[in-house]
């Protein structure tokens, strides 16, 4: 009798474990399925009368994720975040020209694109950047990377572009946790190519 107590023991801790295991198993593939990018899933958010960019249905209004954001969305249960920051161009190559750290060989956005990766690996530990394939968002001079790296002891996923405007320079941040990044990644992509001044 105290055999099979014990086996009969054994057996549920078993199939405890396992029904935990598959439970960890499932969450996992949920977190990495990719969102679906069917417009009817956005929406369009317009800033000021200067820019309008699609964001997620499930995404609300979060003002206080960045103090110089002009756009601030976010699902906090999700942990999807979209800031957009705008700066004025001309003040911004004055500034920078007159520290002696413009580049005038370079565009004004390709010098904006490394001012923000100088301050980035200031804020991210060990932050790894990707620059790819972006020249243009809707006829706008743009560039685009990825940012890999740990925040405040968080390993963050970060899809970052930035555009250039007649007048200002924009910065359109987006990040998640870095365990979410197959999930959210087209979709950050998508808001990214949607921005359009107006």
């Amino acid at each position: 009798m105290k055999y099979s107590k014990s086996l009969l023991l054994f057996v549920f801790l078993c199939l405890l474990s396992c029904v935990d295991f598959a439970k960890g198993i499932a969450e996992g593939f949920e977190d990495n399925n990719t969102e679906s990018l069917s417009e009817s899933n956005f929406k369009t958010i317009t800033i000021d009368s200067l820019y309008q960019l699609d964001v997620p249905k499930y995404m609300k209004n979060m003002p206080s994720l960045h103090p110089d954001a002009s756009l601030e969305y976010a699902n906090i249960y999700k942990e999807a975040y979209s800031v957009v920051i705008h700066e004025n161009k001309q003040e911004f190559i004055d500034i920078f020209k007159e520290i002696d750290e413009y580049d005038d060989k370079l565009s004004p956005i390709e010098n904006y694109l490394q001012v923000q990766k100088n301050m980035l690996s200031e804020s991210i530990n060990n932050a790894k950047f990707q620059d790819y394939g972006l020249n243009n968002i809707n006829g706008l001079p743009a560039r685009q990377i990825k940012v890999i790296g740990r925040i405040d002891g968080i390993d963050a996923f970060y899809i970052i572009c930035f555009v250039e405007g007649e007048e200002n320079i924009y910065m359109l941040m987006n990040w998640t946790l870095q365990n979410k990044r197959n999930k959210f990644e087209n979709t950050f992509e998508y808001i990214n190519g949607t921005f359009k001044l107006l």
